[in-house]
C-alpha cells in the first residue's frame, strides 16, 4: 500500500471462472483487512495509486458500506466468496475488472448510494440466486464500465440501477450479459440519469419480465443499441420499455427484440432531441410502440416488424418534428391489429414509405391513418400507389387523408393531381356505402360521370355538345322526311341551312336562329317534336350542370 505496487497472485497463469473455482489457501486474502486498507487504518502513509490486488481469493464479504476514502480500490480478476457491499461508500475508484462476484443466499454486489469517478465491472461475472445480483440503486458515479460483464440471476434481477446518475458513459457492451430467471427486467435504468448509454453486442434476457426495462430513463446523448443487440423478454410492458425516456439520440441498428405476448420495444411518451433509428433490425413477436412518442426523426428502414396477435407497429397520437420513414420494412400484423396504426399521427417534414411491404390476413386492415398529417408530399411512393392504399389497406372510409393528401397536392401546384384525389375519395366514398342514402348515392354517382364529382365540369359540357350534335342531326335528317316546312310556303321543303337552324333551337339553351321552318304535323314531324322536348330538357340539364360544376356549387355538397 505505501509503495502502491500491485500485488499480483496470478502471476501468468490463467484466470477465468473454472480456475477461479479452484484457488485454494495460498490465494485467500481476509475481507476484513482490506477493508482496514480502505478505511485507512493499516498504512500510516498510503499511495496516491490505491489498493491494487490481483488474483486473490476474498475469504468472508468485503464491507465498504458508508466508507468515505481517499485510496482507490482495485481488485481485479479476484474471487469474492461472499461479494461486495459498497453502499453510500465513498471512493476514488471501484475497480472490480474480471472478478467473479457471489453468494450463497445474499445480493453478491450491492452497491445502493455508491459515490465515485468509475465503478468498473469489465469482463465480471456475477451470479445470484437473491432478489438481485448487482444493485446501484441511487448510485452517483463519473462512468460505468460493464464492458464484457456477465450478471445472471435465478431469483430475481441481474442489474437493477433505478436513479442511478452517471456523469460520462455507461459502457454495457462487448459481450455484455444479463440474465434474469425471475423479478421484473434483467437490466433496470428506471428514472436513471447518464450522459451515453452504449449496449453495443449485448445480451439481455429475462425469462419472466422485461429485458430492459428504462421507464424514464434520461440520456443526454445517445442511447445505442447495436452491433447486434439482443433482447428477450415476456410481459405487455415490452421487452425493451423505454416509456417516458428522454434521450438526446436513439441509435438501434442490427439488433433482435422478441416478446411472446407483448411489445418487442416499448417507447410510449418517448421524446428524443434528434433521431430515433432502427435500421435492419427485427423485432417479433410483439409491437413496435411509439405511441405518444415526440422524437425528431423516426427512422425505421431496412427492419422487419411481425406481431402475430395484433399490430405490428402501434404509432397514435405521435409527433415527428421532420422525417418519418418506414424505407423497405417488412411490417406483419395478426388479424385482431394493424400492420401500421398511425392514427392522428403528425409529420412535420417527409414522409417516406419506399419499398415498404405491409402484410395482414385482412388486406382492408393494413393501415390505419385516420387523422395522419405530413408536412410534405409521400415520399417513395407514387400519388397512384398511396391512394391505392388509402383505398384497399384501411378498414374503412375516412375523408381526411383524401383531404389532407388533395391539399398537399394543391400546395405544390398540382391542380390536376389533387382533383384526381378527390375523385378517388368519392368512388371510394361510393364503393364502401358511406353514403346510406339511395337517392344521396345516385346522385353522387350521376354527377360522379357527368362532372367527375364537381372536379372535371368538360364532362357536361361535352354531353351538352353531344345533345346539340344529336338535335342537329334530327333536324336534318326528319326535316328532310317532311317533319319540316317553311313557315311562308307550307308545301316547299325546309332548307339544309334551315333544318340545322332548328336543331340548333332544339338543342342549345337561350338560343334562337330564328328559323324560316316549322315543324309539321306528318309522322316525322310529330317525331321530331317529341324528340326535341326530350333534347331541350337534356340540354339544360347539362347546361346547369356545367355551370354548377364550373361555379363548385357540386363539390360544395
Amino acid at each position: 500500500m505505501e509503495r502502491g505496487e500491485w500485488l499480483d497472485l496470478a502471476g501468468e497463469e490463467p484466470v477465468d471462472t473454472q480456475a477461479m473455482s479452484a484457488w485454494g489457501e495460498d490465494r485467500l486474502v481476509s475481507a476484513t483487512v482490506l477493508r482496514d486498507i480502505v478505511r485507512g487504518t493499516a498504512a500510516d502513509n498510503p499511495d496516491p495509486r490505491g489498493l491494487r490486488l490481483r488474483g486473490a481469493r476474498i475469504r468472508g464479504r468485503l464491507d465498504l458500506a458508508f466508507i468515505t476514502s481517499s485510496v482507490p480500490v482495485v481488485l481485479n480478476d479476484c474471487v469474492f466468496e461472499e461479494g461486495l457491499n459498497a453502499v453510500d461508500a465513498r471512493l476514488p475508484l471501484l475497480d472490480l475488472e474480471g472478478c467473479l462476484i457471489e453468494h450463497p443466499t445474499e445480493i453478491p454486489f450491492i452497491a445502493t448510494g455508491l459515490n465515485t469517478s468509475e465503478l468498473s465491472l469489465r469482463r465480471a461475472t456475477v451470479t445470484s440466486a437473491a432478489s438481485g445480483a448487482a444493485v446501484l440503486i441511487g448510485a452517483e458515479l463519473g462512468e460505468l464500465d460493464c464492458w464484457g460483464a456477465t450478471i445472471t440471476n435465478t431469483a430475481g434481477n441481474a442489474l437493477t440501477a433505478d436513479n442511478i446518475r452517471v456523469h460520462r458513459n455507461a459502457l454495457l457492451g462487448g459481450g455484455f450479459t444479463a440474465t434474469s430467471a425471475a423479478g421484473d427486467g434483467a437490466v433496470r435504468l428506471i428514472d436513471a440519469e447518464i450522459g451515453e448509454v452504449l449496449f453495443l453486442g449485448a445480451t439481455l434476457r429475462s425469462d419472466n419480465g422485461m429485458a430492459l426495462n428504462a421507464e424514464n430513463l434520461r440520456v443526454h446523448r445517445k442511447l445505442m443499441l447495436r452491433n447486434h443487440f439482443t433482447a428477450s423478454g415476456t410481459g405487455v410492458l415490452g421487452a425493451v420499455n423505454l416509456d417516458g425516456a428522454e434521450l438526446g439520440e436513439l441509435d438501434c441498428a442490427d439488433a433482435g427484440v422478441a416478446n411472446p405476448i407483448g411489445p418487442a420495444v416499448s417507447a410510449t411518451n418517448m421524446r428524443v432531441r434528434r433521431d430515433a433509428s432502427f435500421y435492419r433490425c427485427t423485432f417479433t413477436g410483439g409491437a413496435l410502440s411509439f405511441v405518444g412518442a415526440e422524437p425528431g426523426d423516426l427512422i425505421c428502414d431496412e427492419t422487419t416488424v411481425r406481431n402475430q396477435e395484433g399490430s405490428a407497429v402501434q404509432a397514435a397520437n405521435l409527433r415527428v418534428q421532420r422525417e418519418l420513414s418506414f424505407d423497405n420494412c417488412l411490417v406483419e400484423a395478426g388479424v385482431r391489429g394493424y400492420a401500421i396504426d398511425l392514427e392522428s399521427a403528425n409529420v412535420g417534414g417527409d414522409l417516406s414509405l419506399s419499398g415498404i411491404r405491409l402484410i395482414q390476413p385482412d388486406r382492408g386492415r393494413r393501415l390505419y391513418i385516420d387523422g395522419l398529417t405530413y408536412a410534405n408530399l409521400p415520399d417513395g411512393i407514387s400519388t397512384e400507389n398511396w391512394l391505392k392504399l388509402l383505398r384497399e389497406a384501411t378498414p374503412w372510409y375516412a375523408a381526411q387523408p383524401y383531404q389532407h393528401l388533395a391539399a398537399l397536392q394543391r400546395a405544390a401546384g398540382h391542380d390536376s393531381q389533387a382533383r384526381r384525389v378527390l375523385m378517388a375519395q368519392r368512388r371510394d366514398q361510393l364503393d364502401r356505402r358511406a353514403l346510406t342514402g339511395r337517392t344521396e348515392r345516385a346522385w353522387v354517382r350521376f354527377t360522379g360521370l357527368t362532372l367527375g364529382y364537381g372536379h372535371q365540369p368538360w364532362r357536361a359540357l361535352i354531353c351538352l355538345l353531344l345533345v346539340i350534335a344529336a338535335a342537329v342531326t334530327l333536324a336534318v335528317v326528319l326535316g328532310g322526311q317532311g317533319g319540316l316546312a317553311q313557315v311562308a310556303d307550307p308545301a316547299r321543303p325546309c332548307p339544309v341551312v334551315e333544318r340545322v337552324g332548328v336543331g340548333l333551337d332544339l338543342g342549345t339553351p337561350l338560343l334562337t336562329t330564328r328559323s324560316r321552318c316549322d315543324v309539321t304535323t306528318s309522322g316525322a314531324g310529330q317525331v321530331l317534336t317529341v324528340t326535341g322536348w326530350a333534347l331541350r330538357l337534356l340540354a339544360w340539364a347539362f347546361a346547369t350542370l356545367f355551370i354548377a360544376g364550373f361555379t363548385s356549387a357540386v363539390r360544395r355538397t
